[in-house]
């Protein structure tokens, strides 16, 4: 639950329209809509421009990375394009879908096939997932205090009306999942 400062009525995270309100919406046709949109966006544009090194050129690699897994199914390389962010000097990634989501079951079946791509450079990763729920809630009241516009877009924080400090995020921690991808030393 979300509570504002003016003490108005509670709300629930993530908020209709939202990104990750309509990626775990029980009505399965939204969830679907919502994913493909992304899916299409990701394969089309994305995905080539990244390949091509125009996305790095033009300083995307500070915000998205390539995260490559083995497809626990086919075995093959698997490409997903996805936002980051270095906490603490670690390159930290979310899973809106919680476990829910492709990459997530591919990293579960095979943690050790880990690279990562982001800008000009890659690496071997090793792939640490965040279990505790304090370590959970300091991560995303970082994120909300540092990335207030890309909360909004992606669950519904609103800046101006919402305390990270006086939320409740229990709901929202149980519905997305959080890892660290760390270099390994070859």
């Amino acid at each position: 639950m979300v509570q504002h400062d003016k003490g108005s009525e509670a709300e629930t995270l993530p908020r209709p329209g939202s990104a990750l309100y309509n990626l775990n919406h029980p009505d399965e046709k939204i969830k679907e809509k919502t994913l493909k949109k992304y899916k299409r966006v990701n394969k089309f544009l994305v995905l080539p421009l990244y390949r091509l090194k125009i996305l790095p050129l033009l300083g995307f690699g500070r915000v998205f990375l390539i995260l490559i897994t083995k497809g626990r199914i086919s075995g093959k390389k698997r490409r997903t394009p996805l936002e980051y962010h270095r906490i603490e000097g670690i390159i930290t990634i979310f899973s809106g879908r919680g476990e829910d989501s492709g990459w997530m079951k591919n990293i579960r079946a095979a943690s050790e096939s880990v690279w990562v791509k982001h800008g000009f450079h890659s690496f071997h990763a090793k792939v640490d997932f965040i279990q505790d729920e304090s370590e959970k809630l300091k991560i995303v009241k970082w994120y909300v205090n540092n990335h207030s516009k890309s909360a909004k877009m992606l669950f519904g924080w609103n800046p101006k009306k919402d305390n990270p400090e006086i939320t409740d995020f229990s709901e929202f921690l149980k519905m997305i999942s959080i890892i660290r991808l760390i270099p390994k030393e070859n």
